[in-house]
């Protein structure tokens, strides 16, 4: 597993071109091999934040007729119950994963909100993460759709898991295989490495980026999808970089 940064917000240094870069990483392994709360997600589109994790990560039901609070439940596969995964194999393993299985009660959704305190407006992001089934689906394909957006549109901190105004990207959505007539846990769970640019961007700073990935209920029985070793690089445009390099040159013939 990748290691945690201990930060949630992350400023980038401004030495160098290189540093400049923002990058934010998550493993998921702080959640450990217990049931983690989401206090305030009961009700539809009620988002509440991922106990165990950097507090940036929420999760929300947004379809199904349950109104009982969600939690990131342990589990290894075996579980078919709709809600929010705190996944591992075994189930009391350290190696954590995040993911969802949507029924008619619960279709999920979770994801994470990064502020950029770099300094500068990045224009790329890199994303890359694991992408991982714990459970096969019966009759279908399933995926958790991605999407993203920034708190300069219409989707906010407290909106982002059903807010009409992200941005779906299909590459980085979360694929499972193919169905199984008798499903069940997938053991070893199968991971497929992901990884995509977004471009021409503009995330300024100290905006917020929003990162989602939704589930929604499909025919038969579903899919346990999670992801794994989540990694965001915000990265500014060679413009930036080079009045950053000025300004520091500037500053280095006045002392």
């Amino acid at each position: 597993m990748k290691t945690l940064l201990p930060i949630v917000t992350i400023a980038a240094a401004v030495s160098s071109a290189a540093s400049a870069n923002l990058v934010y990483t998550q493993s998921f392994d702080t959640m450990g091999s217990s049931n983690q709360t989401i206090a305030g997600s009961g009700a539809l589109n009620a988002q509440g934040v991922i106990n165990g994790l950097d507090g940036r990560w929420q999760a929300a039901r947004i379809a199904g007729t349950g109104t009982g609070a969600l939690s990131a439940t342990a589990n290894d596969g075996s579980s078919n119950s709709g809600g929010i995964f705190n996944y591992a194999q075994p189930t009391t393993d350290p190696d954590r994963a995040l993911g969802s299985l949507a029924s008619g009660t619960t279709a999920a959704a979770f994801g994470v909100a990064i502020v950029n305190n770099s300094g500068l407006t990045l224009d790329t992001i890199t994303i890359t993460f694991d992408a991982m089934m714990f459970r096969s689906s019966t009759s279908n394909v399933n995926k958790l759709l991605f999407a993203y957006g920034f708190s300069t549109g219409t989707a906010t901190g407290s909106n982002f898991l059903s807010s009409t105004g992200m941005t779906a990207e299909a590459q980085g959505d979360i694929v499972g295989g193919a169905p199984v007539t008798t499903n069940g846990a997938v053991n070893p769970a199968t991971t497929t490495a992901v990884s995509f640019t977004l471009s021409s961007l503009v995330w300024g700073n100290g905006e917020t980026l929003y990162l989602r990935w939704s589930d929604f209920n499909e025919i038969g029985n579903d899919a346990g999808l999670a992801i794994d070793n989540l990694s965001v690089t915000g990265i500014p445009s060679p413009g930036a970089v080079a009045l950053l390099g000025l300004a520091g040159l500037v500053a280095r013939r006045r002392r």
